[in-house]
């Protein structure tokens, strides 16, 4: 009800013509356009109430102009409105002279009551606009904090990502070498939940998971991805909370790199990453057409151990479907209702 009152209340009709109508324009036509009106109505019910309760409409044009076009046209409206009823509703009519000399006692008063209602009225809506302004001015203030704050933090990622590549290049252990563009990789692999923030919904938390998916794939197309293997995506729009699309991103991350390191030992072959929303949640698929898991125990690397845990973290589930067309990685994470 408050809302309503003081969405009202800030209609401000000449700020939104203006500049095309001068607002002093606007003003007095919109005093004059809702007085007009209440003649109307008033001679249309002059029938029913004859001369009883002559002030009854110009209060009712004095509020709406007021409310409409701002305290000056509820002025105007009082000034006119008072002017007409005088003229023509109270005794003698068609003259500005008084069949009783009380009237004039009463026609001040209502005036003067009148000119307080628009005062009061124009004092609540200087207030209401007031802090209008200020709440945009810190909205405003907030909005720019946060790209400043988000901007900062995806630099931070990029020099420390720089830093892990070039001690990786300095090292002279190919294994330690390994080590640290993987812990490159994966830091990437969070960096890009950061340009997929979602400010557009009504929670800053939510990520667009199509949106981390597809820039952390442009990241691997740019970076570790071989030459004679393609990467592509089939995202469909999913909003997923900050740490889901964090483990998702991790997880996506391992079994790309997996699937670049290990399914095609000549060098050639795809890799599609896809997403969809199913009945138990975002379903993430990895598929490639390589060579299939190799037959027999399975060797648990950091990778594999990595997936598990982020799996488990989100509380989701894994599939691995594997043969000599290729493997297919399905992992399936509920999403909040």
């Amino acid at each position: 009800m408050e809302g309503d009152l003081r969405r009202l209340i800030s209609i401000d009709l000449p700020r939104r013509l203006s500049p095309r109508v001068p607002r002093l324009a606007t003003e007095v036509a919109t005093a004059a356009a809702i007085t007009a009106a209440m003649v109307l109505i008033r001679a249309s019910l002059r029938p029913l109430l004859g001369d009883a309760v002559p002030f009854s409409f110009t209060f009712l044009s004095v509020v709406l102009a007021t409310l409409v076009a701002g305290w000056r046209s509820g002025l105007v409206a009082l000034l006119v409105g008072e002017l007409l009823v005088w003229y023509f509703v109270l005794p003698i009519h068609g003259s500005f002279a008084f069949a009783d000399p009380k009237m004039a006692s009463w026609l001040i008063v209502v005036g003067l009551t009148q000119l307080l209602m628009v005062g009061a009225m124009g004092l609540y809506q200087s207030e209401v606009r007031r802090g209008q302004m200020e709440r945009t001015r810190r909205i405003n203030f907030l909005g720019h904090a946060l790209r400043e704050m988000d901007h900062r933090t995806r630099n931070n990622f990029q020099i420390v990502t720089s830093l892990l590549q070039l001690q990786s290049n300095r090292s002279a252990s190919e294994e330690v070498k390994a080590a640290l563009r993987e812990a490159s990789e994966r830091l990437q692999a969070v960096s890009a939940v950061y340009a997929a923030l979602a400010p557009s919904s009504q929670n800053l938390a939510a990520i667009r998971l199509q949106d981390q998916l597809e820039e952390m794939c442009g990241q691997i197309r740019r970076g570790i991805l071989p030459e004679g293997i393609s990467l592509t995506t089939e995202l469909e729009p999913i909003l997923v909370p900050h740490e889901t699309a964090v483990a998702i991103g991790i997880i996506v991350n391992e079994l790309v790199t997996n699937a670049c390191k290990h399914a095609f030992p000549d060098g050639r072959g795809s890799i599609v990453v896809r997403t969809s929303k199913g009945p138990d949640g975002a379903v993430i698929e990895v598929a490639d057409d390589g060579r299939g898991l190799a037959k027999g125990p399975e060797k648990k690397g950091l990778g594999t151990r990595l997936v598990a845990a982020f799996v488990q973290r989100v509380r989701g589930t894994s599939d691995v479907r594997s043969s000599e067309a290729g493997t297919v990685h399905i992992v399936t994470v509920p999403l909040p209702a």
